[in-house]
């Protein structure tokens, strides 16, 4: 089941769920949490190649208040935002429509949030439009939804092999250190 504003309200009101800076009025919506674009990105370096088994994605770090994305690229962003969630409960982030409408994403593939995850959230933003998008701090630019677990989990976030719990600033991907990297073959096969 979907919280709707007044529960996730009382649960931010009884420290179940944390978020921080505590959220504006203007960032409470029916059934979710309008969070913030915070000042630090991740820009893949152009013509690097990626080996999932053998290097880590090159980043160039960027930490400024407005951030021009040009058409059909792609950056790491951060939420403004620190939030915990509790271990009855998972999230998802989800692009607000009036960017949507802009032709950016705001999450490709990792907009589930798992319990007992704390920390800021990398969003990664793709602008799929034909023109340049200009994006600024402290914007709002995604919502956060919570839904109910039917049980608490017998290990939570933190607890099996997860690279990004307590992640600070935009992080880039952790891909080469996952456990079963050794089992995918030998270099360059």
């Amino acid at each position: 089941m979907i919280l709707q504003d007044n529960e996730i309200l009382q649960r931010i009101k009884n420290n179940e769920i944390i978020i921080k800076p505590k959220p504006k009025d203007e960032q409470i919506q029916p059934a979710s949490i309008d969070l913030r674009l915070g000042n630090e990105y991740l820009q893949p370096v152009f013509g690097t190649e990626i080996d999932i088994k053998n290097n880590s994605p090159k980043y160039e770090y960027v930490k400024t208040n407005r951030i021009t994305i040009p058409p059909h690229n792609f950056i790491l962003a951060t939420t403004k935002e620190k939030v915990k969630i509790p271990h009855d409960l998972v999230a998802r982030v989800e692009g607000r429509s009036s960017i949507g409408r802009l032709g950016i994403t705001i999450h490709v593939t990792a907009g589930f949030i798992d319990p007992n995850f704390e920390g800021q959230i990398t969003l990664e933003i793709a602008n799929l439009s034909n023109t340049v998008v200009i994006l600024y701090e402290d914007m709002r630019i995604c919502q956060l939804v919570f839904e109910e677990l039917k049980g608490i989990p017998t290990r939570v976030y933190g607890e099996c092999d997860n690279k990004y719990q307590n992640q600070n600033g935009v992080t880039g991907s952790m891909m080469l250190y996952e456990s079963e990297n050794s089992d995918w073959g030998g270099k360059n096969e």
